[in-house]
């Protein structure tokens, strides 16, 4: 569930009660509160990240054949914005932390390589630096997506986002800031984003900003009393996997999205301490089991989530599976982390070569919540249920 607090409701009501859901004061001033956090020139917000992302390419005013480098293990909505401007997604490998490296871009690199999308997946900092070092010789720009890693750093105390030629953030589901939606591209100069916002934004309807708020309650906030609604709602045949991603809206941030944006970022200390406690408390009671290995998290991560690789002991059994299905009966939301783009049946518009390290892992991962409002004895329980899973 969202970590939300007495302000963040506060803020929702002013919206409601000044009837600014959809334009206000709000938008500036989470503008203005981005830009002093990150230390930079210029922030646009927008409705989503991923619309962030396609702002981004817009700048690079790339054409038919041109190609964008992203990991084929990451959330399949980073190919989206990257088809919307005509370009070609090619995959890359990634790490043992699950990220990509300068050496798994460089080998993905070609002579029509114009941008390199980095994720910082599960909130873990990736090697933008280096990364970036490599689009510079090569005249590639680097787009910073540090959607999942709000708050992060990287090892010299850079906020991520804010490293390469642009960096995007996210307000969305299940992120690390857990509001109404939206984006926002970084630029740390004047100018950079002109591009961006020749591109004609519309404002959504107040009747959908006002079902967007509703769903939140109703599915996330009170998602304690109303899970078992849903999953009598949801039955039925299971969702496809290879289903292309829902399209995002070409809309601006609402008032509302910055009110709720604006006090998640002033709770966002607060936010990653219990984040990382959480990622503590796993490597603690974890760390050492037979069957299992922990994704690590650098110290500045934002860990969003731990990632746990369950090693099978045959190759007929699914670890991972026995996994999830424990802490399920158990009362526990968990899920496998992605299926890599690559074997998903709806991208046939991707390209890519080799990629060993995704293959081999993506299967046996698991990944166990960190949010706030999981408590450590919450932890406690799911380390168990993990262990005792492992050690069969």
């Amino acid at each position: 569930m969202p970590f939300w607090s007495g302000e963040t409701y506060r803020a929702i009501a002013r919206c409601l009660a000044s009837g600014q859901m959809i334009r206000g004061v709000d938008v500036e001033g989470l503008r203005s509160a981005l830009i002093e956090h990150f230390g930079v020139e210029d922030i646009l917000l927008c409705g989503s990240a991923s619309l962030a992302l396609e702002l981004a390419l817009r700048t690079c005013h790339l054409q038919t054949g041109d190609e964008v480098i992203v990991p084929s293990f990451c959330c399949s909505a980073i190919v989206a914005p990257i088809l919307a401007v005509g370009a070609t997604p090619v995959l890359a490998d990634v790490s043992t932390e699950l990220n990509l490296t300068v050496e798994t871009v460089d080998a993905a690199c070609t002579s029509h390589t114009r941008a390199i999308i980095v994720p910082h997946l599960f909130g873990n900092p990736a090697d933008i630096d280096a990364i970036a070092e490599l689009g510079n010789a090569k005249n590639i720009v680097v787009i910073d997506d540090a959607a999942q890693a709000l708050g992060a750093t990287t090892a010299d105390g850079q906020s991520l986002g804010t490293s390469g030629d642009m960096g995007v953030v996210s307000f969305g589901a299940e992120k690390v800031c857990f509001g109404l939606g939206g984006g926002a591209l970084i630029s740390h100069s004047r100018g950079v984003l002109d591009g961006a916002r020749e591109t004609a934004l519309g404002y959504p309807s107040i009747i959908h900003a006002l079902r967007q708020l509703t769903a939140m309650f109703a599915y996330r906030r009170w998602r304690r009393w109303t899970l078992p609604v849903q999953r009598l709602i949801a039955r039925g045949p299971e969702k496809n996997p290879h289903a292309p991603p829902q399209p995002y809206r070409q809309d601006n941030l609402t008032n509302v999205q910055a009110a709720v944006a604006r006090t998640l970022m002033d709770s966002l200390p607060e936010n990653l301490q219990a984040r990382r406690a959480r990622v503590q408390a796993y490597g603690q009671l974890l760390g050492d089991q037979a069957g299992l290995e922990l994704i690590p998290h650098r110290p500045s991560s934002a860990c969003l989530t731990q990632v746990v690789r369950v090693l099978s002991k045959r190759r007929s059994e699914d670890g991972a599976a026995r996994v999830i299905q424990a802490l399920g009966a158990a009362g526990c939301e968990v899920q496998g982390s992605y299926m890599p783009i690559h074997l998903l049946g709806s991208f046939s518009a991707c390209v890519w070569d080799r990629l060993p390290y995704t293959e081999r892992v993506w299967a046996d991962l698991v990944e166990v919540p960190c949010e706030p409002t999981v408590s450590l004895a919450d932890v406690e329980r799911i380390a168990s249920i993990v262990r005792s899973c492992a050690g069969n």
